[in-house]
């Protein structure tokens, strides 16, 4: 069979942890043009790539912006220039995207491209009530309405946007992140317990409970893989300097390559995501990355009773879903019983392997008439 399963395809991805998607359809498509566009804080690195049977043919960096006005303005400009310089007016292909400044135009953009096909894979839900986030949701609520095919980064999401059923056919369903296990070196002594943190940096993260365990078992030490804004940042050092676990505190406040991210998680344990589990949190509805993040970097994973990941931790024992205050005692358990919670890994990681579990949800775009 033809290696390559997909014809034409532009998407959207990011170089934090997006499920692989980038690797995923460059490698299985005959045309792949990947729009790489970096969250608006110290906005760097956004990059255009344009892939012909699985070789990278084009790079080039994409300038946007730090003004929220311009950041929005410039991202939906460079959508444009990419549709009409990479695609032409007969050619068939889809748009996958996860944000409706995509859809700006959307019906120009289905005149001057006829062919084009609208994927919106909706990665998050904002349930809050502020006049801003319900005007958002309503955008992305009017879009979905009118994309020809939506995806759901989980059933979450699935059931908000389909009136509290879970959709599942080939117009809508829900896709997770894949993931790609990437070989990292067997860890020997549990002595020192090193903890692995990835990712943006909120407050609702919980990191501050992890700086409090810090301070009262001495054996911990946790590498801060991620960026926050000026002000959470001099919060957190000013609470790491005050706990006294400077030392035992690796935090840079900046993003990392993904070499660098598993050189990192070679000397790591376990990874952890301590969200706020309430209902009003978005992450409550979607699939955060950074969870299988740590699994795709071959470790179990601590973290919240939130959002739909958190069953399939469970089921395959590949961490512990806990209460933020329980905490030490996941560590506890997963110090004591590692090879058993890095097995559960290996079998979670098998359910989510990118190749299989995506070949099957994007079957519908295999063929194209």
């Amino acid at each position: 069979m033809n290696k390559f399963i997909y014809k034409s395809i532009f998407m959207y991805a990011s170089l934090q942890f997006c499920g692989n998607i980038e690797e995923y359809f460059s490698t299985h498509s005959e045309k792949f043009v990947v729009f790489i566009v970096m969250p608006r804080l110290k906005n760097s690195s956004n990059l255009l790539r344009v892939y012909f049977r699985g070789k990278l043919i084009e790079e080039k960096t994409v300038t946007l912006s730090e003004n929220i006005f311009l950041y929005y303005f410039l991202w939906h400009y460079n959508h444009w220039k990419i549709l009409l310089k990479y695609f032409s007016y007969h050619e068939k292909f889809y748009v996958v995207t996860g944000h409706p400044v995509s859809f700006f135009g959307l019906f120009l953009q289905r005149i001057i491209r006829h062919r084009a096909r609208f994927i919106y894979w909706m990665g998050d839900y904002f349930p809050g009530d502020g006049f801003v986030i319900r005007i958002f949701e309503r955008v992305k609520k009017f879009y979905h309405d009118r994309a020809d095919y939506n995806l759901y980064l989980s059933d979450g999401i699935n059931q908000v946007l389909n009136n509290g059923k879970t959709t599942n056919n080939n117009k809508k369903k829900t896709v997770m992140w894949g993931v790609k296990p990437v070989s990292t070196s067997k860890k020997t002594s549990l002595k020192g317990f090193n903890i692995l943190f990835v990712g943006l940096i909120k407050k609702s993260q919980g990191l501050q409970t992890v700086f409090e365990l810090l301070s009262k078992d001495k054996l911990l030490n946790i590498s801060i893989l991620g960026i926050c804004d000026k002000p959470l940042y001099k919060e957190y050092m000013k609470l790491i300097k005050s706990y006294k676990i400077i030392e035992r505190v690796y935090f840079p406040n900046k993003f990392f390559s993904d070499e660098k991210l598993i050189e990192f998680a070679q000397k790591c344990h376990v990874g952890v995501a301590m969200y706020d589990t309430d209902k009003t949190n978005p992450t409550y509805y979607t699939d955060p990355g950074k969870v299988k993040t740590y699994t795709q970097l071959n470790l179990p994973v601590i973290m919240t009773n939130t959002s739909g990941v958190a069953a399939y931790i469970k089921k395959y024992q590949a961490g512990e879903v806990i209460d933020s205050n329980e905490i030490s005692g996941a560590i506890t358990k997963i110090k004591n019983n590692y090879d058993k919670y890095l097995r559960g890994v290996i079998r979670f990681n098998n359910y989510f392997d990118m190749n299989k579990y995506y070949k099957e949800k994007f079957r519908f775009i295999e063929s194209i008439k």
